[in-house]
């Protein structure tokens, strides 16, 4: 719709029709794009449904306030989504003529609007929040204005107006926070309103108002990722706790809520441990606090930063919280991430070393200071090699012809993806910005660039690689059973293969038997080092439109299901369309020697070239956890794997009686989770092919 026809159209009916977004979106049809998502936002801010206060010592504690059912609605990932469907049936549902008519001319002006869809996790600046307050934004916000005003430069006057009507929005939001919960009478109110009337605007002064804070605005960012939880509120804490004004079991039941707000959001990653901001150990009691508050919990996706001087009661609080069952913390390897980021030369400061944290599932980002495409895009290992096979076994003359061919498609694919994702960046970067990060992500405001334009100090794209266990196994089976014993040829093969080994169950069973990674295996472990390190090396030859590099992954949460479904049956026996392997270990079931074997060959793939994160699954019997002597052993395992070079590792801790008894009586099992591909799940909530794949899965004693 050309500008000067959507200047005449009134746009407060779309506010009639429920479009809050979309009526403030709409108000400047010529502005820029990232006045108008400011603008959107503000008016959503101003009239959105808000909840309940219910005498909790944070607000709000309920679904995301973006839950609104909206044509036009703001995700943390997209920003702006548009509901067509919905769209179509408020248009035949309207309540009057012009109603509808002006729901046509949004339609009409949005069709041809450029979207991209995709994931993007981040981590807001939480810490600097806590430090400087909004107000702090604005003050810098107002003076990049002023400089640009003074230098004619209309682009950055224009982005710092639109950061400035944002943050009316936010005022007008809290605002109308605060009048609910003043208007419910409610006598924890007026302890609440006391830390409200502080922050976000102001710096928090203690404990609690650096929970209100912290709760506040992740709600406004979405309701994504907290990052270095603990370690942002650790000064608040300290101080707090060492002058009287809160007690231990205050906090714990503070956490407790943040956390349970996270499970009802559906929110995501939150990073405890690790190292300090000055380089020490950076554990501490609200570390503790963290593990005691996350047990029998679903989310947030706790990860634990564990250095090798990680005090002992850290470890033990953190098998505590594994044994309950969720699968939740996963540990991550400090040493090696530090190793790894470096080695990537991703260009971090030493400075920012010590915030890395993770985003979504487990992806590697800088915490409140990167925009990494978390996830950006899948890549489907296994996929490829099915296309190989048929495209090259019957003409390659050695398993290393084979593989040469292999390799080169592999490269292929991954160039053709990469430009692909820079493509989306571009238009991402141009047309659909992302307003409440560009405000509390570094550096955005000081380099006047948008977030997905290439603010964010630091910007790199996380790609998920699915299928690597069944690649490394179905890669092993090829060498033995055509190149070394030659038992069948590759056409016998392919023929199977095509027929979804249907009439070759002999043949199938023979396959099966063929040596499968996460045995300690040289023979497949072998294989699954070259093809790994030649992935992972490919992506790292590129670079995104936004800046960085590619860096490879492995989080399957429960897409592993979805990413079997195309790939055809494969030499390691998998039959069509079944899930692929759930995490860069060995394929569910496959590991029958034990756990150090198991770790042994995970770390036999170079997982500091993986930065992005392989996930690796392991499942222990609870008795492990019980006994001293035996939990003692489940620590050295631990410590030798990260020493051997393994990055993270995932426990589950649920008996095969208790998942046999959810699969027949899920009525009886609804609080049951397990931990799937990077995160922790409800049972019931996975489809009854991942349900099988976690009953497949080796129980190590």
């Amino acid at each position: 719709m050309p500008v000067a026809d959507a200047e005449k159209t009134d746009w407060s009916l779309l506010e009639q029709a429920g479009e809050l977004m979309a009526a403030g979106y709409m108000q400047q049809p010529g502005a820029s794009p990232l006045m108008r998502m400011c603008l959107g936002l503000k008016r959503f801010f101003e009239t959105c449904p808000l909840p309940e206060y219910n005498g909790e010592p944070l607000y709000p504690c309920s679904e995301s306030i973006f839950n609104a059912e909206q044509v036009m609605r703001f995700h943390f990932s997209q920003a702006m989504s548009i509901d067509w469907a919905l769209l179509d049936e408020k248009i035949q549902q309207a309540a009057r003529p012009d109603i509808a008519e002006c729901l046509r001319q949004f339609k009409r002006a949005l069709e041809d609007y450029p979207m991209v869809q995709g994931y993007t996790h981040s981590i807001v600046n939480f810490g600097r929040v806590l430090a400087e307050g909004l107000n702090g934004y604005r003050k810098r916000i107002e003076a990049h204005r002023i400089t640009a005003e003074g230098h004619g430069d209309s682009e950055g006057t224009d982005f710092c107006e639109a950061l400035l009507v944002l943050l009316e929005g936010i005022a007008a939001l809290h605002a109308r926070a605060c009048e609910v919960i003043a208007a419910s009478g409610h006598p924890a109110a007026e302890k609440l309103l006391a830390a409200m009337q502080r922050v976000p605007f102001e710096p928090a002064a203690g404990f609690h108002q650096a929970m209100v804070c912290t709760n506040f605005i992740y709600y406004l960012d979405g309701c994504d990722d907290l990052g270095r939880f603990d370690q942002d509120l650790w000064p608040y804490y300290r101080d707090s706790i060492a002058d009287g004004e809160v007690t231990r079991q205050e906090a714990l039941d503070w956490v407790g809520l943040v956390f349970d707000n996270v499970n009802i959001c559906n929110g995501w990653n939150t990073a405890i441990g690790g190292t300090a901001t000055d380089g020490s150990q950076g554990a501490n009691d609200l570390t503790l606090v963290c593990l005691e508050a996350a047990k029998g919990r679903r989310r947030p996706n706790l990860a634990l930063r564990l250095r090798r001087d990680t005090p002992e009661e850290v470890w033990d609080q953190a098998l505590d919280t594994i044994s309950a069952g969720t699968g939740i913390p996963a540990l991550y390897n400090e040493e090696e991430y530090l190793h790894a980021i470096r080695s990537a030369h991703l260009g971090v400061s030493q400075a920012d070393l010590p915030h890395f944290a993770f985003g979504g599932c487990t992806e590697l980002m800088i915490h409140g200071r990167s925009n990494v495409g978390s996830v950006d895009e899948y890549y489907n290992l296994a996929l490829c090699l099915e296309k190989s096979l048929h495209r090259h076994l019957t003409k390659c003359a050695s398993f290393e012809d084979f593989m040469a061919k292999f390799r080169e498609d592999v490269s292929q694919e991954i160039r053709e993806m990469t430009d692909k994702v820079s493509r989306w960046q571009e238009t991402k970067g141009t047309w659909q910005p992302q307003p409440i990060r560009t405000l509390l992500i570094d550096d955005c405001i000081d380099n006047a660039r948008e977030y997905n334009a290439g603010g964010a100090r630091y910007n790199w794209s996380v790609i998920s690689i699915s299928g690597l266990s069944n690649t490394y196994d179905s890669l092993a089976t090829v060498r033995e059973v055509v190149y070394d014993k030659a038992e069948i040829g590759a056409e016998e093969l392919l023929a199977a293969l095509d027929g979804n080994f249907d009439g070759y169950d002999e043949l199938r069973r023979r396959l099966q038997s063929c040596p499968h990674f996460g045995n300690d295996d040289p023979y497949v472990d072998e294989i699954a080092a070259e093809i790994a390190e030649h992935t992972f090396r490919q992506f790292m030859k590129h670079a995104p439109w936004r800046g960085g590099k590619y860096i490879a992954a492995c989080l399957m949460f429960v897409t592993y299901g979805d990413f079997g479904e195309p790939v055809g049956a494969l030499p390691d026996g998998r039959l069509t369309g079944t899930p692929i392997g759930d995490s860069a270990g060995a394929f569910q079931g496959r590991d029958r020697s034990g756990p150090t074997a198991l770790l042994k060959s995970a770390t036999r793939v170079p997982n500091y070239l993986a930065p992005g994160t392989l996930i690796t699954n392991i499942r222990f019997t609870r008795r492990l956890f019980a006994d001293a002597g035996a939990r003692e052993r489940v620590k050295s395992l631990i410590r030798t794997y990260f020493d051997m070079g393994g990055m993270q590792l995932q426990i589950n801790v649920v008996d095969q009686e208790i998942l046999r008894d959810a699969m027949e009586h899920p009525e009886d099992h609804a609080d049951l989770i397990v931990r799937i591909g990077g995160y922790s799940e409800y049972f019931n909530r996975l489809s009854d092919d991942l349900k099988v794949t976690v009953l497949e899965r080796t129980e190590h004693e």
